[in-house]
């Protein structure tokens, strides 16, 4: 299955998923200007590349989501550490391949990177967790933190099932 049609599949499938929970730090964007989060924000911009059909994976507020995921005490510590050593193994693999780090590298190079370390056991879970927790940001509820303007709703057309979370449980 190609990467698109995945996408596409699985936005269906995880569109009503949310990482519906009380946290705090989902609320906010951030500047990503430091890593892991800068190596995460190219490689999402990779796995879900501009075009007129699909809002900016930004606008979703993922990185961000992503960013208070790693600072929430709820999340398992295996899951920090696979997202924290992904981006440590993406770039040891690049700086292997290529001799930069992933973000230095050209579209074509970023994508036969991907596919590389997409056949390796670290690789494969890696890729299968940012995907899943992109499309928890995309689609939860705005009062989380993500999602911002509902405009992943909006790009699929979902109305919201009532009641929404009230305004009191927003993280702001």
């Amino acid at each position: 299955m190609k990467r698109r049609e995945f996408i596409k599949y699985s936005v269906l499938l995880l569109g009503s998923s949310a990482f519906a929970s009380d946290l705090k730090f989902y609320s906010y964007h951030i500047n990503i200007i430091q890593e892991p989060f800068q190596s995460i924000s190219h490689v999402l911009e990779q796995l879900f590349p501009p075009n007129i059909a699909m809002p900016s994976v930004h606008s979703f507020n993922v990185v961000g989501f992503l960013k208070a995921l790693m600072q929430d005490p709820r999340v398992k510590n295996e899951t920090k550490q696979i997202l924290q050593d992904g981006v440590k193994w993406l770039n040891q693999t690049s700086q292997n391949s290529y001799m930069k780090n992933y973000k230095e590298l050209t579209l074509s190079q970023k994508e036969k990177l991907l596919q590389q370390i997409s056949q390796k056991q670290w690789g494969d879970t890696w890729l299968w967790y940012l995907m899943n927790y992109s499309f928890e940001a995309m689609f939860s509820d705005p009062v989380y933190g993500a999602n911002s303007n509902k405009i992943g709703w909006k790009w699929v057309e979902y109305e919201s099932g009532l009641p929404r979370p009230p305004k009191v449980n927003a993280y702001v």
